[in-house]
């Protein structure tokens, strides 16, 4: 089963999810706008619950289904 990591980031789009901490049953994360590039901004840390999702986990972000 895929499982989040503290200090991994997750997603392919502009927005990149990266995980401060862990439980359980909660993820805290950041979300970085323009990862990797000269403009890379990290926003406010918030948290969410983890799903399992058969072979994965997954959290919602807002809008956003984020997958391990």
């Amino acid at each position: 089963m895929r499982t989040f990591e503290v200090g991994k980031r997750y997603g392919e789009s502009a927005v990149v999810f990266e995980i401060t901490k862990r439980t359980a049953k909660t993820v805290t994360y950041a979300a970085i706008h323009h990862a990797g590039r000269y403009n890379e901004n990290r926003r406010e840390e918030k948290r969410a619950k983890v799903h399992d999702w058969g072979s994965r986990e997954v959290f919602f972000a807002g809008s956003e289904t984020v997958e391990a």
